[in-house]
């Protein structure tokens, strides 16, 4: 799923079929109404894109990184971590601290480690680029549900903003993405 069917759909939603056509051209053709819409519309999917990785469908990745001096730093993922779910070295699991530059591993740890992490999506520039969820229970109408409720929130649209905000929480849960509530029972003094 590319960012601009996501946008389309988004479009579509908004009832701005302007937008869709202007899509089609290249960005010289578009005016500069268009650029600025269409930037918001940009703007707006990354938003929810973040939102829905960090809230509610977490991206996971495994990678082989080098371990320095009992140390793996964040620089040598391929994605940025934001959960740094297991590290395995040497055919086992490893204890490990997430530090501000790097995971801190036990003393003695050399070589390479498999890390299986959450990651945080690469910001979208271009509309031919592919988002992260293609492969997942996310669809592109669930994500464009989210666009127009963030593009409307941004032009002060507050009221149809909630209406299609209602619908991508609607979808979340129908994708079996949405978090479960958790409430924990108060405390008794005695």
């Amino acid at each position: 799923m590319t960012v601009q069917k996501v946008i389309e759909l988004a479009a579509g939603c908004l009832g701005r079929d302007d937008l869709i056509v202007a899509l089609g051209k290249n960005d010289e053709d578009r005016t500069e109404e268009e650029r600025t819409e269409l930037d918001a519309l940009l703007r707006a999917f990354n938003f929810v894109e973040n939102e829905t990785a960090l809230d509610y469908c977490p991206l996971k990745q495994e990678e082989k990184l080098e371990v320095i001096e009992n140390k793996i730093f964040y620089n040598d993922f391929s994605k940025t971590p934001v959960y740094i779910r297991k590290v395995v070295c040497g055919g086992g699991l490893a204890r490990f601290a997430p530090r501000s530059a790097y995971v801190l591993l036990p003393d003695g740890w050399q070589g390479s480690a498999e890390v299986t992490y959450d990651y945080i999506p690469k910001t979208k520039t271009e509309f031919s680029e592919v988002s992260e969820f293609t492969d997942t229970n996310v669809s592109a109408r669930l994500l464009s549900y989210g666009v127009a409720s963030q593009y409307l929130i941004v032009n002060g649209e507050t009221g149809r903003a909630a209406i299609w905000d209602k619908k991508y929480r609607e979808a979340l849960r129908s994708a079996n993405v949405l978090k479960r509530t958790v409430s924990v029972r108060s405390r008794r003094w005695v």
